[in-house]
């Protein structure tokens, strides 16, 4: 059952975050497509799929307690320390768009070997870095809103 609601949950964040990515990447020039959580690269002689794994659920956890941090210290009033962590979605979301737009961009310049443990291992760390620092820019943003009222 906790498998199911996991994959539940899984699945949009992945599509979300490919739907950015490729978009992204078309605007900048990049030739990609995508099939729901599937980016094809080369008219699609290389694929990347987002899997479960990558879909930013397992960081979830971990930046819903930094982000209560975050909003507890850095906003003043329970609706604006509500907003902040509210952003908690969009962080990962758009980290993990960010993480597959650098991984399509790799995988271009440098070929499959990218797609390998080490590479995927770093990224995800640095999507998680990223997700971070994108909270706590959220937080800054709200509490200079928050201070012009």
């Amino acid at each position: 059952m906790i498998e199911y609601i996991g994959l539940t949950l899984s699945y949009p964040l992945r599509l979300m975050a490919t739907w950015l990515a490729v978009g992204a990447l078309k605007a900048v020039g990049v030739p990609v497509s995508a099939e729901r959580t599937l980016i094809a690269l080369d008219s699609g002689a290389t694929q990347i799929a987002v899997t479960d794994a990558c879909g930013g659920l397992e960081q979830l956890g971990g930046l819903v307690a930094v982000g209560l941090l975050f909003a507890w210290l850095m906003q003043k009033g329970w609706g604006w320390r509500i907003l902040h962590w509210a952003t908690i979605l969009p962080c990962v979301v758009l980290a993990n768009a960010v993480r597959l737009i650098v991984t399509v961009l790799l995988v271009k310049a440098y070929g499959d070997v990218i797609l390998g443990d080490a590479w995927h291992i770093s990224l995800g760390w640095a999507q998680t870095v990223l997700a971070v620092v994108l909270l706590w820019l959220f937080g800054k943003a709200i509490a200079y809103v928050a201070q012009k009222k």
